[in-house]
């Protein structure tokens, strides 16, 4: 029992540490507020630097390191650039013209707190800083990184990250169906997650049939995510999560729940964590995927 708490105690400090790592190097690549045009700055750094659990740059940092670990302080610069790539997308859909959510991280929303203007803008630039900092890795082999880079650019597309988004609007007041759920969760949320992990492994040692594993992994604890999600927001309490709650269903957003019921859904959502767990397999003497895996979950418990 002893050495279980010792383990666990272990894991939150290095989940705490890893995290201001990652904090800190964001804070390091982003301009300054003091640079102009200063609102714009400002802006990106108050979506981006205050809040947020990190757990995409985390399954990077810490995927990179049970695949060897050689280049650390690369798989940092990724696993910041895909927390900045994370940081527009939620500027984005908070927009009123998207999902219109005026609370983000317990916090205005950035539309709100500057003016949806600004808020695109800041969106847009992040999204273009995250490649600049893909881009701008030195330490790795050229196929190596060119690997991360396509792998973050066809996850942000219309393929994926943005036809997601589109989809969940465009499909919002229809009836839901297994197909549509999956379709919307697979693309908006799931591939983000999947590519975190993927470019964890690429850095560490390319496109390998393991970083083809790791990203079934994310596939499944990203989808995971998403059904605790939109558990969340039917039964969730708003000054734990962070955001507004209750609106999916007050405007027919296609989830988990609507097609399958909370108590399907719920399960649904463990099987996937069990399955995304049984593919990393070996995931460190410290189990470091498995602790994130875990909060994914425990969020619902």
């Amino acid at each position: 029992m002893k050495k279980m708490k010792s383990k666990r105690e272990g894991l939150e400090r290095k989940f705490r540490n890893d995290r201001i790592r990652i904090d800190t190097r964001m804070n390091e690549i982003l301009p300054g507020q003091d640079v102009e045009p200063e609102i714009l700055h400002e802006a990106m750094r108050y979506s981006s630097l205050d809040g947020g659990k990190r757990i995409r740059g985390l399954l990077c940092l810490w995927t990179h390191h049970i695949c060897g670990n050689r280049y650390q302080e690369a798989a940092l610069n990724a696993s910041s650039a895909l927390e900045f790539l994370h940081a527009y997308t939620l500027i984005h859909d908070d927009l009123p013209s998207m999902d219109d959510d005026d609370i983000r991280r317990g916090k205005s929303s950035c539309h709100i707190k500057y003016s949806p203007a600004i808020a695109i803008l800041a969106g847009d630039a992040l999204q273009a800083l995250a490649f600049e900092t893909l881009a701008s890795i030195k330490s790795v082999p050229a196929e190596y990184l060119l690997g991360a880079i396509r792998t973050m650019a066809n996850s942000g597309g219309s393929r994926h990250l943005v036809g997601g988004q589109a989809a969940d609007i465009r499909l919002e007041g229809t009836e839901p169906s297994a197909e549509k759920v999956e379709f919307i969760h697979l693309n908006k949320t799931a591939e983000l997650i999947a590519a975190s992990m993927e470019i964890g492994a690429i850095i560490s040692e390319g496109n390998t049939e393991k970083s083809k594993r790791l990203r079934k992994a994310g596939i499944m604890a990203g989808l995971a995510f998403q059904i605790v999600d939109d558990l969340l927001d039917l039964e969730g309490n708003q000054n734990i999560v962070g955001k507004q709650l209750r609106k999916d269903s007050a405007r027919g957003k296609i989830t988990y729940p609507s097609v399958y019921g909370p108590e399907k859904s719920r399960e649904k959502a463990e099987s996937l964590i069990s399955e995304a767990s049984r593919l990393v397999g070996d995931n460190g003497p410290a189990g470091l995927i498995d602790y994130i895996f875990d909060l994914i979950i425990n969020r619902i418990h």
